[in-house]
């Protein structure tokens, strides 16, 4: 395996990487708020960054030499962990918002 290779790993590691942050950006932002503005902010949040994001793939494999293979290998395994790391904390998050909730209404 060459330079090309791992550098090739790299750049799709740091894309998804980028992808991911931003995602549990938009749903540190989305949990404090309305049900309709949570929804609005994941599932927009979402497809805005799948629309960026298969831009910016689709450029870097056409315009450049690097291993395609590495690249997107590179990019699915981040992406993967980012997606379900992205789901669990959302849901723990919002479970725990519910919790509160209710436990405050059994207060009154």
């Amino acid at each position: 395996m060459t330079e090309g290779f791992w550098f090739s790993a790299l750049i799709g590691v740091g894309i998804a990487g980028l992808y991911s942050l931003a995602a549990l950006f938009l749903g540190r932002i989305a949990v404090g708020s309305s049900q309709r503005a949570f929804m609005m902010l994941v599932l927009g949040g979402m497809v805005a960054r799948i629309f960026v994001t298969l831009i910016l793939l689709t450029l870097i494999l056409l315009l450049t030499s690097l291993d395609s293979t590495a690249l997107l290998a590179g990019f699915f395994i981040v992406f993967t962990i980012g997606l379900t790391a992205e789901t669990i904390i959302l849901h723990r998050q919002q479970s725990n918002i519910q919790k509160n909730s209710k436990d405050d209404s059994q207060k009154d």
